[in-house]
């Protein structure tokens, strides 16, 4: 199971969440879920523009002030990571296409 990362306008890779970081962002997916009513998940496909992205970083933000990030330092490690990517996009303006399996 993976979820590929690719630009919007011209299609090219960018990066891929495997099973483990997918599973360690699963709670920030749910909430993106509950918040917009879009769902992220390694088997469907969707665009991923700037505002999607900013609101994933808003999510993360409450998420880590509200946990305790001692308890797993892989899952903060990962959260952080997909938080520091979206953070570049977000500042290069580059929509996303989330592909699936």
């Amino acid at each position: 199971m993976a979820l590929d990362f690719h630009r919007l306008d011209n299609n090219e890779h960018l990066f891929g969440l495997g099973d483990k970081t997918l599973h360690d962002l699963s709670d920030i997916f749910e909430t993106f879920t509950h918040w917009t009513g879009l769902i992220i998940d390694p088997y469907g496909d969707l665009k991923l523009s700037t505002e999607n992205q900013q609101t994933i970083i808003a999510i993360i933000e409450k998420y880590i002030e509200a946990t305790d990030l001692n308890k797993d330092k892989v899952k903060t490690s990962n959260i952080l990571e997909f938080k520091g990517l979206l953070k570049y996009f977000v500042k290069n303006k580059i929509d996303l296409e989330l592909l699936g399996d």
